[in-house]
C-alpha cells in the first residue's frame, strides 16, 4: 500500500471490481509499525533508498521523525477513507504481533458481524 497513487488508484479500481461482483474484500496492510510507521531506529545517520527510483536520502531519524510521522499518518488516514469508500476492511497487521492475535481480533470482529 505504499505504491504511488497512480498504482494505487488502479489497484482500487481492481479492488471495485470485485466488490461489484459481490466479492468480500479484507486488506491486511502488513507493516512493521516500529520501523515504518513510527521511524523508530537508532540515534545515527541513515541512508534511506526508494525501492522504486533508487534516489538515496542520507537523513538521522530524530530530524525527520516528526514530519515523517505526520506523512505516514496522512497516508493512513487517506488510506482508511478510501477503503470505507469502497467497503472494503483494512486490517493493519504489525508483524512484531504475529498473525495469530491479529487474525483473531479480525475473526472475533466479523463474527460479531454475522
Amino acid at each position: 500500500m505504499m505504491d504511488s497513487g497512480t498504482d494505487q488508484a488502479a489497484m482500487f479500481d481492481a479492488l471495485q471490481h470485485l466488490r461489484f461482483n459481490k466479492h468480500d474484500i479484507i486488506l491486511f496492510h502488513v507493516v512493521d509499525r516500529k520501523n515504518e510507521l513510527e521511524l523508530q531506529l537508532e540515534d545515527r545517520p541513515y541512508t534511506f533508498v526508494d525501492l522504486e527510483s533508487g534516489e538515496q536520502v542520507k537523513a538521522h531519524p530524530a530530524e525527520v521523525r516528526e514530519a515523517y510521522r505526520t506523512a505516514m499518518a496522512d497516508h493512513w488516514h487517506q488510506l482508511k477513507l478510501k477503503c470505507g469508500q469502497y467497503r472494503i476492511d483494512l486490517v493493519e497487521a504489525d508483524i512484531n504481533k504475529g498473525f495469530s492475535p491479529i487474525l483473531l481480533e479480525f475473526l472475533l470482529k466479523r463474527a460479531r458481524l454475522y
